[in-house]
């Protein structure tokens, strides 16, 4: 009995996962420091972010005690969005071929642009998280399956970074800002910046303070040496009097090749405020028509994103547009 058509595929299709993982890009992504990333078993993963009781109160004696009760927060949604593609080669083609085998070349290529992807992807949400009119990548909504109330906005229906005039309002009235539009990477913008984040952003739903410290000053590669320059350099940079620098070593600097605004900068918390979800690894296929004899090669993959709190990050000279 000669080879049945399905030990064929079957053997192709390890024969092609084999070459997807002799390319696999094994550099830990940049998105996988950032983000979250947490395991999903479903379309969606939707969840209220309860926010905590108030601060305990002085209870007079023969008095009784006040009561209290949590409020709820905001609903955010991430949905696992699937990646793929497939390609049609000839039976000609393959049979023909003089350079090896064309499919294994198709996957050994796919292991490259699989981790590629998932930074174009996950680089989005900084890229584009000043627009004003929002993007398409902080839409949860599944037609059908869930809605997202908040549109190409985040859970508050705002920017992910929002200036404080037209910022994020707690639960309580109160408004702040993560975004500056015009602020150059220097020693005191940083200074400001990180201020700010530590000291007016460090408010929870409730106005109640808590500890917001950043550990990232995250950039282009064109502001990576500047960035450098102020957080490494023991004196204050460009100043002659011998100032101590305060700012040596409080954050590391860390650079993106995928941020394309070439003088935006932010300062975060990595893996704080971003979740990454990841639903279903990578599958290959490969399969031969019987009619036309062609063979097809396909790949598939399924994860998402979200903000799920806008205070862990704050962005300088990002486009709004």
């Amino acid at each position: 009995m000669g080879v049945l058509r399905n030990q064929f595929t079957n053997a192709m299709v390890k024969d092609l996962y084999s070459y997807f993982w002799e390319n696999y890009d094994e550099t830990p992504p940049m998105y996988e420091e950032l983000f979250d990333v947490v395991p999903s078993n479903a379309a969606y993963e939707k969840f209220d972010s309860a926010i905590g009781l108030g601060e305990l109160l002085e209870k007079p004696e023969g008095t009784d005690l006040q009561a209290d009760s949590p409020i709820e927060s905001y609903t955010i949604v991430c949905k696992n969005r699937s990646f793929g593609r497939v390609i049609r080669f000839s039976k000609e083609s393959v049979d023909d071929s003089q350079k090896g085998n064309l499919m294994q070349k198709a996957a050994g290529s796919w292991g490259r642009m699989v981790p590629y992807t998932k930074e174009l992807f996950y680089s989005k949400f900084f890229n584009y998280g000043a627009y004003t009119a929002g993007h398409s990548v902080f839409n949860n909504k599944i037609t059908d399956v869930v809605e997202d109330a908040t549109g190409d906005l985040i859970y508050d229906s705002k920017p992910w970074f929002a200036p404080v005039a037209t910022g994020h309002t707690d639960k309580v009235g109160g408004t702040y800002g993560n975004a500056v539009a015009t602020r150059a990477l220097t020693h005191p913008n940083l200074k400001t910046s990180y201020i700010t984040y530590t000291s007016t952003n460090n408010r929870d739903e409730r106005g109640n303070i808590i500890s917001l410290m950043p550990d990232t000053l995250l950039t282009p590669p064109a502001l990576y040496f500047t960035a450098r320059e102020i957080l490494e350099s023991t004196l204050v940079p460009d100043i002659t009097d011998n100032t101590k620098n305060v700012l040596s070593a409080i954050i590391q600097p860390m650079v993106w090749q995928h941020l394309t605004d070439t003088d935006a900068w932010f300062i975060g918390k990595k893996k704080m405020g971003l979740m990454a979800t990841s639903r279903e690894s990578v599958t290959i296929d490969f399969w031969q028509d019987d009619l036309s004899l062609d063979y097809f090669t396909s790949i598939f993959e399924r994860y998402g994103g979200a903000v799920t709190n806008y205070r862990y990050w704050f962005s300088c000279n990002l486009s709004t547009s």
